[in-house]
């Protein structure tokens, strides 16, 4: 996807060729020609899930990380990566619903929104340090996608945490994504522990410790739930 714009440090790369006007001109010939039978429309489904494991990790299409990992990506970086697709999937997403509310809902009288994913986060103790942790564990999965959809802003621990490889929202974007969905999708498998890791401010940059928390699911060899 490309590059939609902001700083995002010296990372200025296109990960592909598509867009978010190629999204939004693929979402107008849905809605052209199943609009007058599909009456709820979701964009992406589980945009962390693509942005986390598509280039954070590489474990998922198209299989990208940085290579100090070692877990046999093709390239990329974990680093600024995840964060330009996640902008992107954002832009996409607002580009669409702006063209089905423009040209197509009132005569269509349908609905459109998103599903994202997160995972419940409670903290591994009852410091403040591992409640902070477990809010941070939330923004950094459901925050990274539901604040610029009701704010127009990535949440604040991101922008302090990642800095300039955060990218930008200009004042247009901002206000295409403010309020862009009419409902919301909640996709939720699991819970986890989250505990502050202060330490892993010293590690090399990357999405998978820029939120400074580890994750666990067993306390004191006690699982946080039933396991499937």
């Amino acid at each position: 996807m490309e590059n939609g714009g902001g700083s995002v440090g010296s990372s200025q790369v296109t990960i592909c060729k598509v867009g978010k006007d190629d999204f939004r001109d693929y979402a107008e010939i849905c809605f052209k020609e199943f609009g007058d039978r599909v009456k709820h429309w979701i964009t992406l489904n589980e945009p962390w899930t693509v942005s986390r494991n598509g280039y954070a990790t590489g474990g998922m299409a198209p299989g990208r990380c940085s290579a100090w990992q070692n877990l046999n990506c093709t390239g990329g970086d974990s680093a600024t990566e995840p964060y330009i697709v996640a902008h992107n999937q954002l832009l996409a997403h607002a580009a669409a619903v702006d063209v089905y509310r423009t040209k197509y809902q009132v005569s269509q009288k349908g609905s459109i929104g998103i599903a994202l994913l997160c995972h419940w986060m409670v903290p591994f103790s009852d410091t403040k340090l591992d409640q902070d942790a477990a809010e941070r564990a939330v923004d950094f999965m459901l925050g990274w996608f539901m604040d610029p959809l009701t704010t127009g802003e990535y949440p604040r621990t991101m922008k302090s945490l990642v800095r300039n490889r955060l990218p930008k929202f200009s004042e247009e974007q901002s206000r295409l994504l403010k309020g862009s969905f009419d409902f919301l999708g909640l996709n939720y498998y699991t819970s986890n522990y989250a505990a502050n890791a202060a330490n892993l401010i010293y590690a090399r940059p990357s999405y998978n410790t820029d939120a400074l928390v580890n994750f666990t699911t067993e306390r004191n060899g006690i699982p946080i739930g039933q396991e499937v």
